[in-house]
This record gives structure tokens, C-alpha cells and sequence, in this order.
């Protein structure tokens, strides 16, 4: 019994730490994620969201997400705050998508690959790239 419970904790926290390759919230790309204001913010997480489910190269990294909201939440830039902010999110969202497939001739709606946007986001460094994790 007491090893099952081991295994357990163990495997919990190797889930807590986020996808092999994740980022510390010191790498420059959470920095640029953590600081943009809050309908940028939701906007590229979706973005990435969208990203990740559509290239088989990068998964979301979940926990860094959930890591960068609550110090988001911190100074009231989290999703507490989001909450009155709905319509300017959703503008910001389609905005943000245009401009996406504009800057990598895709088109997000589509759902084909977007593995070259996201090998171009990860190269740039990006704010999405903060939370693209390459697959190993």
C-alpha cells in the first residue's frame, strides 16, 4: 500500500511540472505573455490552443497557463479580471486570429496543419511561444 502511495505522489508530480521542454516563468516569452494586456492575453492563449490541436509537433503546456493566471490573478490581470471584459476579449480574439493567419497564410477556421506557424511562433520566441511546447 505504502509503495502504491509513492507511485502515486510520484506520478502526480511529474504531471505538476508540465510537458518535457516547458518554460520557467523567468524565459523571456512567459514575460512577454505574462505582460500583455488582459483581451491580448486570452486572445493568444486561444490562439495557441488552436495551434497545438492542429500540429502534431507542439502540445499546450497546460500548467505554465495555469501558472502565469494566477500570477496574473496576483495584480488583478487574471482570469478574475476577465470576467467584465468579455466583449473586448472576443474583438481581441478575432483580431488576433486575422492577424495570425495574415502573418502565416493560414487559416485557423480550418483546422489543417499549422506545425510551419508554430515552428515560426517558437522561433520568434513569442508570447504563443511560451506556451507551445515541442514534442520530443
Amino acid at each position: 500500500m505504502r509503495a502504491l502511495t509513492i507511485g502515486a505522489v510520484l506520478t502526480l508530480a511529474a504531471c505538476a511540472t508540465g510537458p518535457q521542454g516547458a518554460r520557467s516563468f523567468d524565459d523571456p516569452a512567459v514575460q512577454k505573455l505574462y505582460n500583455l494586456p488582459t483581451p491580448q492575453y486570452y486572445a493568444t492563449l486561444k490562439i495557441a490552443n488552436q495551434v497545438a490541436q492542429n500540429c502534431v509537433r507542439y502540445d499546450y503546456d497546460r500548467v505554465l497557463d495555469l501558472q502565469v493566471n494566477e500570477r496574473r490573478n496576483e495584480v488583478g490581470r487574471g482570469s478574475l479580471s476577465a470576467l467584465g471584459l468579455r466583449n473586448q476579449i472576443d474583438a481581441e480574439t478575432d483580431v488576433s486570429q486575422r492577424s495570425f493567419n495574415a502573418k502565416h497564410s493560414v487559416d485557423l477556421s480550418t483546422g489543417g496543419d499549422l506545425c510551419p506557424a508554430a515552428d515560426a511562433e517558437y522561433a520568434e520566441n513569442s508570447a504563443m511561444a511560451a506556451v507551445l511546447v515541442p514534442v520530443n
